[in-house]
């Protein structure tokens, strides 16, 4: 038979408990030729259990299969003791079990029970059902003793797991429906987690659950972290591991990696059901891109994982997540069906899902503060970003031996920082306003304008939904969106500044694709993007310069409409997709006729999904 206990830490204490109760019994009685002298019965000794304990709860030692092996010699009772993953026993004892028992949790009356025995008087008191659950072997060898009588024990006992419990919920924080800003990852992970927490109880089958799932988004959106909530969800070990890790393993050989690698798969698979995290997928890189000094070496890394994500056997109970900031630098083998065939975006967090980021970290500080005005000034930031503003607002309040105030916040998202660079903000929100003005010309939608300031920088950021086909037309357009910040820059302050630097590069990256990849240029045959050829840099350039002269005659008969954007941008700090809409009302007498430019849409499989000038 096999035991099932509720975690690692009880099998031990199960395995000397059914030691105990199967020990070797002494008998009397006739067996063959064996009788006293006297012809009576002769006293026997009845062969005990054989009891295999998993050790640490996913390996066990060469002992355990002597032990498996001299019980079935011996035709003995043979029990293994192990979690609901039944990992750490032998295959031959997994192979002939005819019974499986599930031991559950302590429940109150069990609790009572055990102090009486140890004491020797019933308690007085009692603990709670969650209480009873999360009992550990420690926690009775820690609290119940005579010394402390009945209520006493029941007392240490409740009081050491309420601490246990606290610490757990303030490492592991919220639980992924709790959590804001994730949105499809949410749903995902819960449903996910489900699932694997069935499959631990072998309530299903492998086949039936998710493999895994690639998560991308910007920096500081909570891709790690959510691998770690997952796991806590499904109550699951989480193992975490990147190419770079694998790599410092040793001297960065091939070899040493590659066993780096199959080290970490095989850990996983002997611990599963868990989670596996890898980190920065797009470490691998793509072999059709690799440069040619280093490509045997990358290719061979690459095969290397992929033959661990398809694994000998399979990889049942593992669950892996891939974090990437660059999906399109993924080797498209490792993005396959029954690898990271999933793929779900993490955007960054709306201003609703930014105030309730900043109360989760608040906790019991700011209690009933209104956060939507500082989740209006940090629009265009990451669940990272506002943990480190409350981390040092509460260290600004601390140092001056005070509560944390509204304005601490606010000072260290910037919204009230001094306002030595208007020069430098106005020109940012003209530059950003540029973006959506043009956009709404060609039909596109402005999701959120958002203008950042503090101390040092002022930034800005301009997001633009994209759906549909890509044409020649459609990408042109786009290219009109990207150039119209330092179209703006130009018809407001006479020159462009050196903020369009990420815009220019955007534009150019489009253009070179255009050319050289999808044939919508002035010829079909692809080269290389990064090498292009003289006569493809030229039609490049003419693109480049084709754009910032339609988004700037675009510009100039809109110019009140973007004088208007820029000064409530430069107010507000943020406009949402509502705000953007009502100050660019068709009726609107300042809103002059649309472009003729075709509608812009682009596929979700090019490279670009929505306009963000930074």
């Amino acid at each position: 038979m096999v035991v099932e206990a509720t975690a690692a830490d009880w099998i031990d204490p199960t395995a000397k408990a059914a030691a105990v109760c199967f020990r070797p019994v002494a008998t009397t009685g006739w067996r063959g030729d064996r009788r006293d002298a006297g012809g009576g019965d002769v006293e026997l000794e009845r062969a005990g259990a054989v009891v295999v304990a998993a050790r640490n709860g996913f390996r066990y030692s060469s002992e355990s299969d002597v032990q498996t092996d001299g019980a079935f010699r011996d035709h003995r009772p043979l029990i293994g003791i192990t979690t609901s993953t039944r990992a750490g026993l032998p295959a031959d004892l997994l192979k002939a079990c005819e019974e499986t028992v599930v031991l559950g949790r302590f429940n109150p009356e069990a609790i009572r029970l055990l102090v009486e025995r140890v004491v020797g008087v019933p308690p007085t008191m009692s603990v709670s059902e969650a209480i009873a659950a999360e009992i550990e072997p420690a926690d009775l060898r820690i609290s119940v003793h005579r010394a402390r009588g009945a209520d006493g024990s029941i007392e240490r006992l409740r009081t050491l797991v309420e601490s246990r419990l606290d610490l757990r919920r303030k490492c592991t924080g919220t639980r992924l429906q709790d959590c804001v800003g994730y949105g499809p990852a949410a749903e995902w992970g819960i449903a996910a987690a489900q699932d694997l927490a069935a499959f631990a109880r072998n309530e299903l089958p492998w086949c039936q659950c998710e493999p895994g799932v690639l998560l991308s988004g910007p920096p500081g959106t909570g891709k790690t972290m959510f691998a770690a909530l997952l796991a806590d969800q499904a109550g699951v070990a989480l193992l975490a591991g990147s190419l770079a890790q694998w790599q410092s393993s040793g001297e960065a050989h091939l070899g040493t990696t590659l066993k780096a690698m199959r080290q970490f798969f095989e850990t996983a698979k002997r611990t599963a059901p868990c989670v596996a995290l890898i980190d920065e997928l797009d470490s691998f890189g793509d072999r059709r891109h690799f440069a040619h000094h280093s490509r045997d070496y990358s290719v061979q890394v690459v095969n290397g994982f992929l033959e661990c994500l398809d694994g000998d056997g399979g990889r049942a109970g593992v669950v892996l997540v891939g974090t990437t900031n660059h999906p399109d630098r993924i080797d498209p083998a490792i993005l396959r069906s029954g690898r990271f065939d999933r793929r779900i975006d993490i955007p960054l967090p709306s201003m609703t899902d930014l105030a309730a980021i900043l109360r989760q970290h608040l906790g019991r500080d700011l209690a009933g503060a209104d956060l939507m005005l500082a989740a209006r000034h940090a629009l265009g930031s990451t669940g990272a970003d506002c943990a480190a503003w409350v981390r040092r607002a509460r260290a600004k309040a601390r140092r001056e031996c005070r509560s944390l105030e509204p304005g601490d916040l606010l000072h260290e998202i910037g919204a009230s920082a001094p306002k030595t660079a208007y020069s430098q903000d106005w020109r940012t929100a003209v530059h950003e306003s540029g973006h959506a003005i043009v956009a709404h010309s060609t039909g596109r939608e402005v999701s959120e304008i958002v203008l950042r300031s503090s101390i040092s920088q002022v930034s800005g950021m301009t997001s633009v939904e994209i759906d549909g086909i890509a044409t020649k037309n459609a990408l042109h357009d786009l290219l009109s969106v990207i150039m119209a910040g330092r179209a703006a820059e130009v018809l407001v302050f006479g020159e462009p500044s050196a903020g369009a630097a990420s815009d220019l590069m955007q534009a150019t990256a489009i253009s070179n694709d255009l050319h050289c990849r999808w044939g919508l240029g002035d010829r079909l045959a692809t080269c290389d993007p990064e090498r292009p050829p003289s006569i493809v840099r030229t039609a490049v350039e003419e693109d480049l310069r084709r754009a910032l002269a339609n988004a700037e005659a675009i510009l100039k008969a809109r110019r009140s409409d973007l004088v208007r954007i820029a000064e409530a941008l430069q107010k507000q700090r943020s406009l949402t997709r509502d705000e953007v809409a009502a100050l660019l009302e068709p009726g609107s007498p300042s809103t002059a006729p649309p472009s003729t430019a075709g509608r812009l849409g682009l596929t979700t499989g090019l490279p670009v999904t929505r306009v963000v000038s930074t």
